[in-house]
């Protein structure tokens, strides 16, 4: 699938939320096939989140279970253009009627290295990590911290993981950055020593 972009606005939670709801669905066969839902819808519309300010994993899993989001046809991704909120739509982009599908619940499974790769061969999970300095310059590989100052925290999808020689253990991670940035949109990190914090709290959607 193609990585989406959330572009100049601080919008990784809404995306973070939205990519495992979408791929989860689709894996449990909900969709019959991937059904991209609306970042938008969450960004404008979350009011116990910050919009392009920010937010946080918990509040928009609860979103996700109280309100729901439409599709992205219905409300397109435009506040990564200009770093605006938006105002939250009463409508569709074509003036049709708003039709939001919730999940069931989430759980967090960031209990122990087992309990998220169990959590994996479910669906892909919503985490989040501290970005340093050094994490700017990624471009491939396994990621590990080694210099720079905290640039802030980003949210991200925990998709897979594996071992670089049987040596080196990772997580592959989805980032919100376009497919042009790192491993085609994508990045690995070590696991299971909770590096950056990426493995302190990560929520498995239920659809």
């Amino acid at each position: 699938m193609a990585v989406r972009d959330q572009g100049i606005c601080g919008s990784c939670w809404a995306f973070s939320a939205i990519g495992p709801f979408s791929d989860n669905r689709c894996i449990s066969g909900k969709d019959s096939k991937r059904i991209q839902y609306s970042e938008q819808f969450m960004v404008s519309c979350d009011t116990d989140n910050e919009g392009c300010d920010g937010g946080y994993l918990d509040r928009d899993m609860a979103f996700l279970k109280k309100t729901g989001v439409p599709t992205e046809k219905c409300v397109q991704y435009q506040s990564g253009n200009d770093g605006e909120t938006k105002i939250c739509p009463r409508y569709c982009d074509d003036f049709s009627k708003i039709e939001t599908v919730k999940s069931t619940g989430f759980t967090n499974v960031c209990t122990d290295e087992e309990s998220i790769k169990n959590a994996i061969t479910q669906g892909s999970l919503q985490t989040a990590f501290t970005v340093y300095s050094d994490f700017m310059y990624y471009k491939n590989g396994v990621y590990q911290h080694n210099y720079g100052y905290v640039e802030g925290g980003h949210a991200v999808t925990f998709v897979g993981y594996g071992e670089e020689n049987g040596l080196t253990k990772y997580w592959v991670v989805r980032n919100s950055w376009g497919n042009a940035w790192g491993e085609q949109g994508y990045f690995r990190i070590r696991r299971g020593n909770n590096k950056c914090g990426i493995e302190e709290e990560c929520y498995l959607v239920m659809v």
